[in-house]
């Protein structure tokens, strides 16, 4: 009898026409951890479907393979049994890696002559601590420099200072780009938010010009036009007597203006919206005083490691003290919570199937043209932005 093949996926439909793979794009560099998150115990995580270990040790970082190759026992239940020697001993046989390089060092029960130590190694990932994050290169590519994936002003301790958290969401890491590609969700979704509640709701029917960024790092978003609201036949009118709505449009609810504005001027902040390769939306406001970064980083292909990353510039320190104070009683709470927990309940909701897209989805159709054609891997040396028309 014949075997027949499985049937595809139909929520990868959408995304293999383009070429993006369930796991993410792998030669870039991702936020992992919060930087206290790592000690000298190791720390198990994953990333891209790969199970990784992280300690530190003579005053290193290290990140390795997760998983000892003599009978499968993962590192990270192991220790750092020699101090200050770089290495992490396996908890079942004492196999010892040196965490630079992953080679087999020794291993206890054999003796110190065994010949296996020349034979054996688990491979090592390139690693560092920045702005309070820990990073992770997981690709086969020579690491570029983190700066090139990272905006600059992130860890620039001189002129700013960052507040990470994280969540972890059930769903791909497609799923949740898409979110943020301008698909007018915001207009409708969030509305409700604490932020917005009293502003009036964001102009939606925009008109959406998407732009490649220099290097080809990722695109931004030009809008204009729209309206905050409309009359539609035999329903009444959107938005329907939200008489609350009182506030100036600030923050997100004014699109207008940015190229003119202190971010664009002081705080370095190009657009009020881009979308990066392998996977984050920067959003600037209008004050250049605090930009947010998300970031979607692939755990594996049904959960995804939403890191929000606050950026505030210093302006002083009783100026630093009032921002922290303000995110841990204010926007930490309605924003990186309640913010993004509207976009997290409908993300895991997504049933997987043909998609039928409208004028709304511009920027999400530009969006995956755009990181297909871009996305870096090594038979795609650096060069001008493919077309994704």
């Amino acid at each position: 009898m014949a075997q027949t093949e499985p049937a595809e996926d139909p929520g990868e439909l959408p995304y293999r026409r383009h070429g993006i793979p369930a796991l993410g794009f792998e030669n870039y560099w991702y936020p992992l951890l919060l930087a206290r998150e790592v000690g000298r115990r190791p720390k198990a995580a994953r990333l891209l479907g790969r199970d990784i270990v992280l300690f530190r040790d003579a005053g290193k970082l290290f990140a390795l393979e997760d998983r000892c190759p003599h009978r499968g026992v993962k590192l990270s239940l192991g220790a750092c049994e020699y101090r200050n020697s770089g290495t992490i001993s396996c908890p079942y046989h004492g196999w010892v890696f040196d965490g630079a390089s992953g080679r087999l060092v020794a291993a206890l029960m054999d003796g110190p002559d065994s010949p296996i130590t020349r034979k054996v190694g688990v491979r090592s990932y390139p690693v560092r601590e920045h702005a309070g994050m820990i990073w992770l290169w997981p690709g086969e590519m020579a690491p570029t420099a983190l700066e090139d994936d990272v905006p600059e002003w992130v860890g620039d301790q001189n002129r700013f200072f960052s507040i990470p958290m994280y969540t972890d969401y059930r769903c791909n890491w497609r799923a949740l780009v898409d979110n943020w590609g301008q698909d007018h969700h915001a207009q409708y979704v969030h509305r409700s938010s604490p932020e917005l509640l009293f502003q009036p709701v964001l102009p939606f029917a925009l008109t959406l010009e998407p732009t490649v960024l220099p290097g080809n790092k990722g695109i931004a978003f030009k809008r204009s036009g729209g309206m905050t609201s409309a009359e539609f036949p035999g329903l009444g009118r959107f938005p329907n007597n939200e008489w609350w709505r009182v506030m100036k449009p600030t923050g997100r609810g004014n699109v207008r203006g940015f190229q003119e504005s202190k971010a664009h001027r002081v705080y370095g902040i190009r657009n009020q919206s881009e979308v990066w390769l392998p996977g984050l939306v920067v959003v600037g406001r209008l004050s250049g005083e605090y930009a947010l970064i998300q970031w979607a980083v692939p755990i594996d292909a049904g959960t995804t490691r939403c890191f929000n990353i606050n950026n505030f510039r210093r302006l002083g320190r009783w100026r630093e003290m009032l921002d922290r104070v303000h995110y841990w009683l204010w926007r930490g709470w309605a924003h990186d919570r309640i913010f993004s927990d509207q976009d997290k309940v409908l993300v895991e909701a997504l049933v997987p199937g043909p998609e039928r897209l409208s004028r709304s989805d511009v920027g999400v159709i530009y969006w995956r043209k755009f990181a297909g054609a871009n996305a870096r891997r090594p038979d795609r040396p650096a060069e001008a932005a493919r077309d994704v028309a």
